[in-house]
C-alpha cells in the first residue's frame, strides 16, 4: 500500500523530492504544498515580447 507523503515547498528541492517519491520502486502518493502562486522557488523563466526566454536561477540578484 502506498504511503501519502506531504512535501512542503515547491522550490527545486521540493520538486525533486516529489519526482523521486513517485518514481520510487514502491511509489508514494505525494501531496505538494506551496504557499506561493507558482512552483519553482527562486528559479523562473521570463519570456520577452519578441519570444526571447531569460532563465533566472537561484544565484540571481534578489531585492534587499
Amino acid at each position: 500500500m502506498a504511503r501519502t507523503v506531504a512535501v512542503l515547498g515547491g522550490g527545486i528541492s521540493g520538486l525533486a523530492a516529489c519526482f523521486h517519491l513517485v518514481r520510487a520502486p514502491r511509489p508514494h502518493h505525494v501531496v505538494l504544498l506551496e504557499a506561493g502562486g507558482r512552483v519553482g522557488g527562486w528559479i523562473q523563466s521570463t519570456r520577452t515580447e519578441d519570444g526571447t526566454v531569460f532563465e533566472h536561477g537561484p544565484r540571481g540578484i534578489r531585492p534587499g
